[in-house]
């Protein structure tokens, strides 16, 4: 259900951006027109889940892998662009925007399409809009879940994140609690797990990250999860809201 309801999402976003190309684009078939709005999917999906899993734990270095990733995305993408729209396999040349072209780059390169700020709106909007279509299926119905799997004391483990109330670091181990009362041992980093795991996973201190969802109670020095008091750094207070939440920037 959950990957019908994410297919569904960006083959209507394909659709409006396609329409949004045939505005900029004079006489383009609706094909073409198709062909190319789905060129903005590998750009959008680099986005989604490439940017949240930058580190900012060295802000300059964080920043500098962001824009690094952003302009890795804007070429990729332009080049796909030049060649879906210039590209011709049928070999039928068409009049397009009032040039009739014989050869495939003789496409006229002032519709609009090729220029970094547009690229840069339609990936952004279609990577957020993802990003909330996940987030409102994880929050509302929680039955869509993926399964995480890893390995804990050499046996091989399936949990819903539901089911992970939080995870400690502890040394070159980490410690999954779980809603019914086990802890589970894997090698894997926590940062590692902050990545896969992703919304409504918060990360309140270096050695902690707990499950937004099974929060019951919080203040900016600790919050708690089941019957434990955790604490959180003042490194991730930061991250508070207006209203004393610990919750971050969602």
């Amino acid at each position: 259900m959950k990957r019908a309801v994410i297919i569904t999402y960006w083959t209507i976003s394909v659709i409006i951006v396609a329409l949004i190309i045939m505005m900029l684009v004079e006489n383009l078939p609706v094909s073409r027109a198709l062909f190319v709005a789905t060129m903005f999917l590998p750009g959008a999906l680099a986005a989604q889940y490439m940017l949240p899993k930058i580190s900012f734990k060295r802000r300059a270095e964080g920043i500098r892998n962001t824009i690094y990733l952003v302009l890795a995305i804007i070429i990729m993408e332009y080049l796909l662009l030049v060649w879906t729209l210039c590209f011709q396999p049928s070999g039928n040349y068409k009049l397009i925007q009032g040039v009739s072209y014989n050869v495939p780059f003789d496409f006229p390169k002032d519709t609009g399409v090729f220029n970094p700020l547009f690229i840069s709106v339609i990936v952004s909007a279609l990577a957020i809009g993802g990003s909330l279509i996940d987030r409102w299926l994880t929050r509302n119905h929680p039955e869509m879940e993926s399964p995480i799997t890893f390995c804990s004391d050499r046996k091989r483990v399936s949990l819903l994140p539901s089911q992970i109330l939080y995870v400690e670091s502890c040394d070159t181990e980490v410690y999954i609690h779980t809603t019914d009362g086990r802890k589970l041992r894997n090698k894997t980093g926590i940062s590692q797990w902050e990545s896969a795991l992703g919304y409504p996973f918060v990360r309140i201190h270096r050695a902690f990250l707990v499950n937004g969802n099974h929060i019951e109670s919080y203040n900016q020095d600790s919050v708690k999860v089941g019957e434990e008091s955790l604490p959180v750094s003042r490194k991730y207070q930061k991250g508070a809201k207006g209203d004393g939440s610990i919750w971050p920037l969602y």
